[in-house]
């Protein structure tokens, strides 16, 4: 059973045909697949406290003697990464992204690689208004102007070169020409199709 924290072998690996032979009831079977398709099933038989074997023997007794063992393994294998995938997605999603942000109790925001906001929290719009504009107005964040005082794809890979660790910058917030700057902690947002950073603002 390959363990969890093995990775993956190079992509030529993962395509070759491996033959295994897997106790299954105690008779042997002797199956082979793409590596791949090895590699899925391993996860999934740790992911659920499992053996290989009895996803083998699980997918002889839905089959009860019609149908291909193997098709029916490489199904399997492929319905986990579609499932983990779908998780992934949601997971990952804007929305998500957005409810961490507005979770922070200090001022907050999430900033695309255009410097666009796309999600900042109530802490974080009473910031503007008593450093920048200094009043209370609605839509501050309309016209607002938000930048590192690093380039953005810089400070995106100073935290991909360290995951699951924040990063310090500076930032310059401008609102109809009032200007504030500071300091704040950067995390990299779990989004997959795109890079967003989350700014935590610091005092």
């Amino acid at each position: 059973m390959m363990s969890e924290t093995q990775p993956f072998p190079i992509e030529e690996d993962l395509r070759a045909l491996r033959f295994r032979v897997v106790a299954v009831g105690g008779q042997r079977r002797g199956i082979k697949l793409e590596e791949i398709y090895w590699q899925c099933l391993g996860e999934l038989a740790v992911r659920q406290g499992r053996r290989l074997a009895d996803i083998v023997a699980a997918c002889e007794k839905e089959l009860e003697g019609e149908g291909n063992l193997t098709a029916r393994l490489r199904y399997v294998a492929t319905r986990y990464l579609h499932d983990e995938l779908g998780t992934a997605k949601k997971r990952s999603s804007l929305a998500a992204v957005a409810s961490q942000v507005r979770a922070s109790p200090s001022p907050a925001f999430a900033l695309t690689g255009n410097k666009h906001i796309i999600a900042y929290n109530p802490a974080f719009l009473s910031f503007v208004q008593t450093r920048v504009l200094r009043a209370q107005q609605p839509q501050v964040a309309r016209g607002l102007r938000l930048s590192f005082d690093v380039q953005f794809i810089d400070l995106v890979h100073r935290l991909k070169a360290a995951p699951g660790e924040p990063q310090p910058a500076g930032f310059t917030i401008g609102v109809q020409g009032q200007v504030t700057r500071g300091k704040l902690n950067a995390a990299l947002a779990p989004l997959v199709d795109q890079d967003v950073i989350i700014g935590f603002i610091l005092g």
